[in-house]
């Protein structure tokens, strides 16, 4: 047994000693005794229990203090040396995990300061690039407009087609090749055998024939720059327009029996200009429509400011030179709209 083991056992024997003596005096038992009574044998008074017995010490109960403050002094001594060491160990170890954690933490916050630097970069560039897209797409939608203002499109039933009702070339004897175009040989066969040349034709086969799209190519039936000239003058009388005036035309697909017409020139005076200039007169006819030709994205914008003006939202739409106007009342002031985005800032749905 070490020397602190006996030290604490030399206490207690010493403690219980303490108490031995501090207890009733050898002879006296707690059920014979009378120190808590009288000589008469009952209670004594209050007053005279705490009163000092023969053959007791004054300084015992001094001494039972003395050494249980001792004791305790000497046991708070070891306890708080056995936490201190505790908390000495708890703190190296919460200072070693705050240090490992303070570290990731400074590496996590590198490690997004890069990737905020990328970010930024990337976003930088982003937004470069879509600058550079949209002013791309801004040159094109310009330069497909600037190729689409000398056509205009006709439409309506002044424009639905005609077959020519010329019955063909009759089949060769026999023995001999049949020429080209088959036994049903057109016009430009004809043209091309000696028959006399038309106006607007060349002395070799005829300008308009070799022009693509063009209705006087070989086994075609119909002449659509016949059918465009014919229409315009009997709806528009005064208005000269020969085929000379005509760079090409064809049909589009779809309903309304649409035809693309490329005019030769479109600036002031032209017959082009002069067609869209006299347009409205066309009102009464009711048969032939007379529209410029416009990009998608000009389309799309058109058509959904035409519905908005047959909901009563505007008072007229109309497009010049490939821009789209509108007029919010009779007599306002009309508004250019040269983008879905400002379509939309003026709260009008977008008919796609």
């Amino acid at each position: 047994m070490d020397t602190s083991s006996a030290a604490c056992t030399e206490e207690r024997q010493s403690v219980s000693e303490l108490v031995r003596n501090y207890s009733d005096p050898p002879g006296e038992s707690h059920s014979g005794g009378k120190r808590d009574r009288s000589e008469s044998g009952d209670p004594a008074p209050a007053g005279k229990r705490g009163a000092l017995e023969p053959g007791r010490s004054p300084g015992a109960r001094t001494n039972v203090k003395e050494y249980l403050e001792t004791a305790l002094e000497q046991l708070e001594t070891r306890m708080m040396s056995s936490i201190s060491k505790d908390l000495h160990d708890f703190r190296e170890f919460i200072t070693s995990e705050l240090g490992a954690l303070n570290d990731r933490v400074r590496d996590l916050e590198r490690h997004v300061e890069e990737k905020d630097c990328e970010v930024a970069e990337l976003t930088s560039t982003l937004a470069s690039t879509r600058k550079e897209l949209k002013e791309l797409q801004d040159r094109t939608e310009n330069a497909e407009m600037n190729s689409r203002i000398p056509c205009l499109i006709l439409s309506g039933r002044a424009m639905a087609p005609r077959r020519s009702p010329g019955l063909g070339a009759p089949l060769p004897p026999a023995g001999q090749a049949v020429p080209p175009g088959g036994a049903a040989a057109g016009p430009a066969d004809r043209a091309s055998a000696g028959a006399p040349a038309g106006p607007g034709r060349g002395a070799a086969g005829g300008a308009r024939n070799e022009r693509p799209g063009g209705g006087r190519g070989a086994g075609e039936t119909e002449d659509v720059y016949d059918l465009v000239i014919s229409a315009v003058r009997a709806r528009l009388p005064g208005l000269d327009i020969t085929e000379d005036d005509i760079d090409r035309a064809h049909r589009l697909p779809g309903p309304n029996n649409k035809i693309i017409v490329r005019f030769v020139r479109s600036g002031p005076g032209s017959v082009r200009d002069q067609l869209m200039a006299r347009r409205l007169e066309l009102r009464g006819h009711n048969d032939l429509f007379i529209n410029e030709s416009l990009t998608a994205q000009k389309n799309v914008i058109y058509r959904s400011l035409l519905e908005a003006k047959k909901t009563k939202q505007i008072y007229t739409v109309y497009t010049r030179w490939g821009h789209v106007h509108y007029k919010a009342e009779k007599f306002g002031t009309s508004t250019r709209v040269d983008s879905l985005d400002k379509l939309r800032e003026l709260k009008f749905p977008v008919k796609e």
